[in-house]
């Protein structure tokens, strides 16, 4: 995944000031496939272009 380490980071931080260490963890993933989902569902309209090489 191209998830931006700042994402990771704010989720390891959140996770583990809500659920101690396994919120470390899990805060983590969670906010990784949450801003993943997010950049998709924001790319979904958009027209596919082919790229040349």
């Amino acid at each position: 995944m191209s998830t931006p380490m700042l994402v990771i980071l704010l989720g390891a931080i959140g996770g583990m000031m809500l659920s101690g260490i396994i919120g470390l963890f899990i805060g983590a993933v969670i906010l990784a496939l949450g801003y993943e989902l997010f950049i998709a569902w924001l790319d979904y309209g958009e027209p596919q272009t082919k790229e040349t090489s």
